[in-house]
C-alpha cells in the first residue's frame, strides 16, 4: 500500500509561495506506531488466548492496510507482576517443572513463547528464557519481519499459570517504565512513535504498585472498597499521556474484558469473573477517539481487532520535502466505497476546528507531519493523496 503522491498544475494564478520549480515532490514517510499487548494468563483465559490467536491474522493485515506506510512493531507481556504477597513467584507447573532453573513472572518485560505452541499443546505458555540471559527470543515483531505472524500468535499463547490477581496498569506501567525501556525491553519504544496499549483479561484490574498490599486474594479484589483504594485508574493515564522515554506518544489504549456484550458497560459477563469497573474508568477518561472497549465473551474477537487497528491507524503522516506554506498543500481521503473526502489543510496552531488535516512544520530535528482529523480521521483501507499545487 502506497499513499497517493502527485503534483498538479491547475492554479489561475500563482499564489503567494508557490512553487514554481515542479519537479518538487511531497514523500510520505511511514508512521510508527509501538503496540503492547498486556494478556491476562490466569487459569482461565486458555480459550481466550485461543481466540485472539485465531484472529491475528486478519488484525496483522489490517494494520498493514493503513491509509499511509505503517511501520509498527508489536510485543506482549502478562498481567503478572507479583503474587498476593509481594514475593518473587516463579511458575513451577508444567511445562516449567522440566526445567533445571526457575521461571519468574515477567513484571513487565516482553517475552516471547516457544513456536512449538502451535502445535503442541504442551508448549503453550513455555516462555522463552535461561537464567543467564533472561527472557529471550522472538519479543519484539516488527512489520514486514520473516515469521512475524507465526511469532506474534505464538507470544499470545501464554498458558494458564499465572498469577489470579491480575495488574495490567501495572504489568504495562512496568514494561513501559525507564529501567525495562533501556533494559530487557530496549528498542520497543522508537523516536516517534506513536503507542498503543490493548489489554485482554476476564478480571478487572486490581493494580498495586508497592506494599502494603490492600487486596492479599482474589476475592478482594473483588471488592468495591478495597477497589476504591487502589491507585487511581487516571493515574495510569497520566503516566501515558506524560512523556515515555522523553517523547509525547499520542496514546491509544483498547481493552476486552467483561463487558456486557451488548452495551459494553461493565457488568460482566459468563467468562468474566469481576466487573471491570476500573477498565471501564480509564477508558471513560480517555474518551472514544482514543479507546475501544469490546466484549471478552464475544466468541469471535475478529470485529473487535478490527475496530483496535482502526484506532491505531496512524492519523499523522511524517512529509520529507513539504513546502513552507501548508496552503500549498492538496489533501484528500479515498474511502473504500469509492467516495473522495477533501481535507482542507491548516497551519499547526490557527483555527483547525473545521479543517480535514492539520500541518505541524519541520522542527528540532523532525521532518513535517500532517494530521488528518474530522472528517478526514483515518481508517484501515483508506487511501491518502496528497498533491503539491504547483504553478504554471
Amino acid at each position: 500500500m502506497l499513499a497517493a503522491l502527485a503534483l498538479i498544475a491547475a492554479c489561475d494564478h500563482v499564489p503567494q509561495n508557490a512553487v514554481e520549480a515542479c519537479q518538487a515532490e511531497v514523500h510520505v514517510l511511514p508512521a510508527r506506531t509501538d503496540i503492547l499487548l498486556v494478556i491476562d494468563d490466569s487459569i482461565s483465559m486458555t480459550e481466550e488466548q485461543e481466540n485472539l490467536r485465531a484472529n491475528l491474522e486478519a488484525f496483522v493485515s489490517a494494520l498493514a492496510d493503513a491509509a499511509v506506510p505503517h511501520d509498527f512493531q508489536v510485543g506482549v507481556t502478562t498481567t503478572d507482576v507479583m503474587e498476593y504477597d509481594g514475593r518473587d513467584h516463579y511458575r513451577v507447573e508444567p511445562p516449567y517443572d522440566a526445567y533445571s532453573w526457575l521461571v519468574p513472572y515477567p513484571r513487565g518485560t516482553l517475552v516471547a513463547v516457544n513456536p512449538a505452541a502451535l502445535t503442541d499443546a504442551g508448549k503453550i505458555g513455555d516462555f522463552i528464557y535461561d537464567p543467564a540471559h533472561g527472557f529471550g527470543g522472538p519479543r519484539i515483531l516488527a512489520a514486514g519481519q520473516a515469521n512475524l505472524l507465526e511469532d506474534f500468535q505464538a507470544n499470545v499463547l501464554l498458558g494458564p499459570h499465572g498469577a489470579s490477581k491480575e495488574q495490567p496498569f501495572h504489568a504495562a506501567e512496568l514494561a513501559l517504565s525507564e529501567a525495562l525501556t533501556q533494559g530487557a525491553n530496549a528498542g520497543f519504544l522508537r523516536p516517534g512513535a506513536r503507542l498503543g496499549v490493548i489489554i485482554l483479561t476476564d478480571e478487572d484490574d486490581c493494580s498495586e504498585a508497592a506494599p502494603p498490599f490492600l487486596a492479599n486474594d482474589n476475592d478482594q479484589c473483588h471488592d468495591d472498597a478495597i477497589k476504591a483504594q487502589l491507585p487511581a485508574p487516571t493515574d495510569f493515564l497520566a503516566l501515558l499521556d506524560a512523556p515515555i522515554a522523553g517523547e509525547q506518544r499520542d496514546p491509544v489504549v483498547a481493552v476486552i474484558a467483561g463487558f456486557d456484550q451488548d452495551t459494553l458497560q461493565p457488568t460482566g459477563c459468563p467468562t468474566s469473573y469481576d466487573e471491570p469497573t476500573r477498565l471501564a474508568s480509564l477508558l471513560d477518561a480517555m474518551g472514544p477517539g482514543r479507546s475501544f472497549r469490546g466484549s471478552i465473551c464475544d466468541s469471535d474477537f475478529g470485529p473487535s481487532l478490527q475496530r483496535i487497528a482502526d484506532l491505531l491507524v496512524p492519523q499523522t503522516v511524517p512529509l520529507d520535502g513539504a513546502p513552507s506554506d501548508p496552503s500549498m498543500l492538496v489533501a484528500s481521503v479515498h474511502k473504500t466505497d469509492g467516495s473522495v473526502v477533501p481535507c482542507p489543510v491548516a497551519l499547526e496552531g490557527k483555527d483547525t476546528a473545521q479543517t480535514g488535516a492539520v500541518y505541524t512544520p519541520p522542527r528540532s530535528g523532525r521532518t513535517a507531519t500532517l494530521t488528518f482529523d474530522h472528517a478526514c480521521r483515518l481508517v484501515s483501507g483508506d487511501r491518502v493523496d496528497i498533491r503539491l499545487i504547483c504553478a504554471g
